[in-house]
């Protein structure tokens, strides 16, 4: 028993550490970046347009405003059918295994579908609109606005459309699919931090930086976000200080026993 929870609690430690480190990295990043508005960009891109032409404008950014469709109108989620500018749909399937001894199951999970709009939207603020393309990034802090657990039974739908889903074997049995969804709403406050660039024809958009540096979308102020990231590094600071000793200790006594 003290061998085990002696690594449970150095474990604990070490990820606490690791995740201490992330929470203070992006502390940094949004400190360090500057933050501009949609007139401000667009004078800089207007600039680079008339100095080198199309397609050279780079520029690290942080945006923040309230978020709106794009021209080609809002979107609308597949589980909750919620009108939104970004989504975000995950079904995981729950399932037993049968064991090496009788009557023996374990049960597991796995995530047969994980869906991120990539549609283009807009944040405004007071002074314009600034497109972004989300691509295949998490926006942070979305309300869930979906999460249901639909039992399975052979011969029904599969959720989404999935096929080929186990449903009974010899080995494995299905129990059912958690289906949820996290959407972000016209007028949802959101904070962006990425790389602002033109393409050929010369239009402005906010993406993934391309020298690897963190993309952050979050729907809530840069303030907030700051303060949440915070907390964290805080929390894993006192987890790190706190569990790694102790099951070093732990491990210690074991080994000393």
């Amino acid at each position: 028993m003290i061998p085990f929870l002696g690594i449970l609690l150095v474990g604990i430690g070490v990820v606490s550490a690791f995740q201490m480190l992330r929470a203070k990295k992006r502390v940094r990043t949004m400190i360090t970046t500057e933050t501009l508005s949609s007139q401000e960009l667009s004078q800089l891109h207007r600039a680079a347009l008339d100095a080198v032409g199309p397609g050279a404008f780079r520029q690290i950014t942080e945006v923040a405003g309230v978020v709106r469709p794009s021209a080609a109108g809002p979107l609308t989620s597949e589980l909750n059918k919620t009108e939104c500018v970004w989504y975000r749909t995950r079904v995981t399937r729950k399932f037993e295994t049968r064991g090496s001894r009788a009557n023996q199951r374990r049960r597991r999970t796995e995530v047969v579908s994980d869906f991120l709009s990539p549609t283009p939207f807009l944040v405004e603020d007071a002074t314009g609109r600034t497109t972004v393309l989300p691509g295949d990034q998490v926006i942070e802090h979305a309300a869930k606005t979906h999460d249901r657990f639909e039992v399975y039974r052979p011969g029904h739908d599969r959720p989404l459309g999935l096929l080929d889903i186990p449903g009974i074997t010899r080995n494995e049995r299905t129990l059912g699919f958690q289906q949820e969804e996290w959407t972000v709403a016209p007028g949802t406050r959101c904070y962006v931090r990425g790389e602002a660039r033109d393409d050929e024809g010369g239009t402005l958009t906010i993406a993934a930086p391309k020298d690897g540096s963190p993309f952050l979308m979050a729907a809530m102020s840069e303030q907030d976000l700051l303060a949440t990231e915070r907390r964290k590094s805080t929390v894993f600071r006192v987890l790190t200080v706190f569990c790694t000793p102790v099951g070093a200790i732990l491990l210690a006594l074991a080994y000393a026993l």
